[in-house]
């Protein structure tokens, strides 16, 4: 499907998936979205590779993360700069093949939250909680892949190399675990994180303790408050950001200037590794 032309000094985008991130992605980008592509098969050699326009500067995957290897690995393998959705891809070994391609830049979406533009230096401690009710989303991979990556790219962020991981975690609806819960010690701190996607409502929330106090943030709300002994919190302003739009805007300038992605693929590879450790964890004591 076809859509109207860019204007004359953006770039032309392709979009490959039309389930609920595509069409997201798809309103976001507006008029530099050139094609639109629901893929139908299962190998990289399908049809639907032809139909990504020789002209496109840029690609955004959005299909199921069973797809992402498939899907992306011939596309990069054209030189085309690729935006896929987290989890980078469903396997470890697909993870590190995608990960060698400069052009790759993977959505994870929480780094251009704009709460996140309050995080204090010097955190000591995350505590993160992140629900979803289950509703089908993405159980082709588990609740660490699906929610908790974002929690786990974040502690690599601003704790460092993790030293030590205990976790447990439940199968509920699905066949892969739907509610874990891991401890990690990183070279700078304790992390404490819960994921569920059995959970009654969303819920989104980071309580960040360090040199400058304990905060909290609700990256659904996209709203930070300084928690202060013996006061009422302080709330903190933030700047009225789309993170989809941020993210657009960070991947397109680096694929128009060539230079490095936003959320390069090792990152996105390293908190790929870090859930694989959550999971054997996990999976050690079900």
């Amino acid at each position: 499907m076809a859509t109207p032309s860019p204007e004359p000094s953006g770039l032309r985008v392709a979009l490959v998936g039309c389930g609920r991130m595509g069409r997201l992605h798809a309103s976001k980008l507006g008029a530099r979205l050139v094609a639109v592509i629901d893929p139908a098969g299962g190998e990289p050699d399908l049809p639907w590779v032809s139909e990504v326009p020789e002209d496109v500067d840029a690609v955004v995957v959005a299909v199921p993360a069973a797809r992402h290897f498939e899907v992306a690995l011939p596309l990069l393998q054209r030189g085309l700069p690729t935006l896929v959705e987290k989890p980078l891809a469903s396997e470890l070994g697909h993870a590190r093949q995608l990960a060698a391609f400069p052009q790759l830049c993977v959505n994870h979406i929480e780094r251009f939250n704009p709460a996140m533009a309050a995080l204090p230096q010097g955190v000591r401690h995350i505590s993160a909680t992140r629900m979803a009710p289950y509703d089908g989303r993405g159980t082709d991979v588990d609740v660490v892949l699906d929610l908790m990556i974002h929690d786990l790219d974040l502690v690599l962020r601003l704790l460092g190399p993790v030293h030590e991981v205990r976790a447990v975690g439940l199968r509920v609806e699905s066949d892969g675990i739907d509610h874990a819960e891991a401890w990690l010690e990183a070279e700078g701190g304790v992390a404490t994180l819960v994921a569920s996607r059995v959970a009654p409502g969303p819920a989104r929330v980071l309580e960040l303790t360090g040199d400058r106090g304990r905060h909290r943030l609700d990256l659904s709300a996209g709203a930070v408050w300084r928690i202060l002994a013996n006061r009422e919190p302080e709330r903190i302003p933030v700047p009225p950001v789309d993170a989809l739009d941020a993210l657009h805007s960070a991947f397109l300038d680096a694929a128009r200037r060539g230079g490095p992605m936003p959320v390069p693929g090792e990152e996105a590879l390293a908190a790929m590794e870090l859930a694989g450790r959550v999971r054997k964890a996990i999976l050690g004591r079900c």
